[in-house]
């Protein structure tokens, strides 16, 4: 089955996968040759037989998804958008901007007119490089809808100006953290009627359901928390909230299809399970339904039989766990995961010696080259103060011998934090220093320096249980 895929920079791409092959296989066929390990934040969308916009299950067939296969038309798009220091790929980002870009310019992010001056530099630098007035062009009409002042246009140019040098890398990730700070990043839009028949956009995002009027003036928040429980019936949703005062409320939406409404459906339960959650609860994972063949088979020959199984859902993974089991697949495959690029000169943050090493080596690094740096980073932890983590072992405790931690952290202590028997003087030693173990050469010629380590970013995820207990069709 040949499958045509459209990427968020406009490129069509072609893949060729097996006619019963899951949405999940082309998938990881495309970003498999785009060299993206970071499959989770993406997904492909196709259009309906109404116009509509709709997510393909991943874990399903897309025979019985799509309408037309001769070709499949589908979306590369982004369909969890995160902070900008947690994407670890240069591709992934660059993907990432391109679809931003594209949500700039329909409206549904909206920057004030500093922000807006900031992005039109920051894109012109990003798409054309340095100052050119022969061949850079700004998208302030297009961010903003009204043509710019001759004051404004010149504080772009200016700013242009300003940021002479920068690499592209440097700029999209600006872009990036810039468009983050805005109002409705990572929210994904649905087009739906009220009772009164009133168009409305509904978004779904991080902290919660927005109801928005057609140009995405917002009507109504409303956070996680509060939702008790999200139905389906036919081509309305249900979503009972709880009020300020303790009533329970249903609000109600309509769309043009069944298709439409279990996509806010779905979007409700899966983007709550990947930014709130620890981790994608089972019940989630394993909802499904049936066809009336895989019914009747479920009932007479095995209930556990897979024929005409339909998952519900395809969220797999919360957004920790995307990026945990991205760095541990980085590091497996010898690539260092450098440090984010937020400085105007495009510098990265220095590396860690494992990791500059790695950046060095690339994929092209042998495997015993990544074992030695395994083992040296290793020598390197354990030369290190474990009780500040930060100066190197300096001190031994007598009478005992053990040898933990540095001089000033030992000076504090009354007994051994090892062995607990009491410290009658510390005697200072003298440990090869990680500075001398480190600045040595090992296979490939790859030269290790001593330099800072990179500063983890670490995801604060709630657990909350909307979606095993409320969003149940």
């Amino acid at each position: 089955m040949l499958c045509h895929i459209t990427r968020p920079d406009s490129l069509v791409m072609e893949v060729e996968v097996d006619s019963k092959a899951n949405g999940e296989d082309c998938l990881n066929k495309i970003c498999e040759r785009l060299g993206i390990i970071e499959v989770d934040y993406f997904g492909l969308q196709f259009t309906g037989s109404k116009g509509e916009c709709l997510w393909l299950n991943l874990r399903n067939r897309i025979s019985q998804q799509m309408d037309s296969l001769s070709p499949c038309r589908l979306k590369l798009r982004v369909k969890y958008f995160v902070e900008p220091h947690l994407i670890l790929q240069e591709q992934t980002r660059h993907l990432f901007l391109m679809h931003v870009k594209e949500e700039l310019f329909r409206g549904s992010l909206r920057p004030d007119r500093d922000q807006a001056v900031e992005l039109c530099a920051l894109l012109a630098q990003e798409e054309f490089g340095d100052h050119d007035q022969n061949t850079v062009k700004y998208c302030y009409t297009q961010l903003c809808g009204q043509e710019p002042s001759t004051t404004t246009m010149n504080n772009i140019v200016q700013r242009h100006r300003e940021l002479e040098g920068m690499s592209q890398a440097s700029a999209e990730y600006q872009v990036l953290q810039l468009v983050s700070s805005l109002e409705n990043y990572g929210v994904e839009w649905h087009w739906a009627r009220d009772v009164e028949g009133q168009r409305l956009a509904i978004g779904v995002g991080p902290e919660g359901v927005f109801i928005c009027k057609e140009d995405f003036i917002p009507i109504e928040r409303i956070f996680y928390p509060v939702i008790q429980m999200a139905t389906q019936s036919g081509k309305n949703v249900y979503v009972t909230v709880t009020k300020d005062n303790g009533d329970s409320v249903a609000l109600l939406f309509k769309f043009i299809s069944t298709r439409a409404a279990n996509g806010l459906y779905r979007a409700i339960t899966e983007i709550h399970a990947f930014y709130r959650c620890d981790t994608v609860a089972n019940a989630v994972m394993m909802q499904y339904s049936r066809d009336f063949k895989g019914h009747l088979a479920s009932l007479f020959l095995n209930e556990s039989i897979d024929l005409g199984k339909r998952y519900i859902f395809d969220v797999q993974r919360t957004s920790k766990e995307v990026y945990d089991r991205t760095r541990r697949a980085l590091f497996t495959a010898g690539v260092g995961v450098p440090g984010c690029v937020t400085s105007q000169s495009g510098d990265s943050p220095p590396l860690s010696p494992l990791r500059s090493a790695a950046v060095e080596d690339g994929c092209e690094g042998c495997q015993e080259s990544r074992i030695l740096r395994e083992k040296l980073q290793r020598l390197h932890e354990a030369l290190i103060c474990a009780l500040c983590c930060e100066e190197e072992i300096s001190a031994a405790f007598c009478p005992c011998g053990h040898t933990v931690c540095c001089h000033n952290c030992a000076s504090q202590l009354q007994c051994c934090p090892v062995c607990r028997s009491e410290v009658d003087h510390i005697q200072h030693v003298y440990l090869p220093t990680c500075a001398n173990l480190l600045d040595m050469t090992v296979p490939n010629k790859i030269s290790y320096s001593i330099r800072s380590g990179v500063a983890s970013h670490n995801i604060i995820s709630e657990d909350y249980t909307i979606h095993d207990k409320a969003c149940q069709a």
